[in-house]
C-alpha cells in the first residue's frame, strides 16, 4: 500500500473507487451472507451517512480512501463484503492466475496484494504518484502504461510475472515464492512502504477463493 495524498473530487468520481475516511469506534458490521453482496459496503455508508448502495461510488470511495486500518478490517470481514465490480474484479485475478497456471498459493498472495493495494478497485486515475489499477502499478517503475495497469486482466498478468512486456519482477520470478510467507512474497512484488499490511488480508482472500474460485474460467 502507498502513501496517500489528498485527491481532488473529479479524480475521484472517474476513478469511482477510491478510500478515505475519519477514524470510527461504533460496533463492527454484522456476518455477511455469501449472497449479500456489498453488505460491509452498505454498513460503512451508513455509517458515514452516505446512500446504502453496497456498490463502489465517489462519495464511499472518498470516505474509504484513509480509513483507519481497523475500520477496514470492520468494514471487509468477508468475500461478499466487496462489492458486485470488486468482486467481479477480483474473479479476473482468479482466472489469470488459473489461464497462466499458477498455484492456489500463489493466487491467494495475488488476491491480497490487490485487497491491500486497492479493494479490487480499478484506479484510473493516480491516486500516490502515479500508481494506477487493482495492484497500483506505476508505469514510471516499468509495469506498463496506463492503459495496460488499468486493464484488469492485463495488470493481473504482470503481478504474477507472465506478461510479455515490463521491467519488474512479478510473482513468479521471487525465488522460493512458494515457501515464503505470503505477506513477504507480496512486498516481495510490490516495494511497498508498507510491507506490514499484506498479511492481514490472507485469510480473507482464501475465503475469497474458496467462494470465487470454483467457478471461474481461466483466462489466458
Amino acid at each position: 500500500m502507498r502513501t496517500r495524498t489528498a485527491i481532488p473530487a473529479a479524480v475521484l468520481a472517474a476513478a469511482v473507487g477510491m478510500f478515505a475516511v475519519p477514524a470510527a469506534t461504533e460496533a463492527a458490521p454484522p456476518s455477511a451472507s455469501a449472497s449479500d453482496n456489498g453488505h460491509g459496503l452498505k454498513w460503512f455508508q451508513e455509517r458515514h451517512g452516505l446512500k446504502q448502495t453496497g456498490k463502489m461510488d465517489a462519495k464511499t470511495a472518498a470516505e474509504l480512501q484513509q480509513a483507519p486500518n481497523a475500520e477496514l478490517l470492520q468494514t471487509f470481514q468477508s468475500p461478499a463484503d466487496l462489492g458486485p465490480a470488486e468482486r467481479e474484479n477480483a474473479r479476473t485475478v482468479i482466472g489469470v492466475g488459473k489461464g497462466a497456471s499458477i498455484p492456489e498459493q500463489g493466487i491467494v498472495i495475488a488476491l491480497m496484494t490487490a485487497m491491500q493495494e486497492s479493494k479490487f478497485v480499478n484506479y484510473l486515475e493516480p491516486v500516490d504518484h502515479d500508481s494506477l489499477g487493482i495492484f497500483q502499478q506505476r508505469p514510471s517503475t516499468g509495469w506498463g502504461t496506463p492503459e495496460q495497469i488499468t486493464h484488469v486482466p492485463t495488470s493481473s498478468k504482470s503481478f504474477y510475472g507472465v506478461a510479455d512486456f515490463g521491467s519488474n519482477p512479478g510473482l513468479i520470478q521471487i525465488d522460493g515464492w512458494e515457501t515464503m510467507p505470503p505477506g513477504d512474497v507480496c512486498q516481495a512484488v510490490q516495494v511497498s512502504a508498507y510491507p506490514d499490511r499484506y498479511a492481514q488480508w490472507e485469510q480473507f482472500a482464501r475465503d475469497l477463493l474458496a467462494a470465487e474460485g470454483p467457478s471461474v474460467e481461466p483466462i489466458p
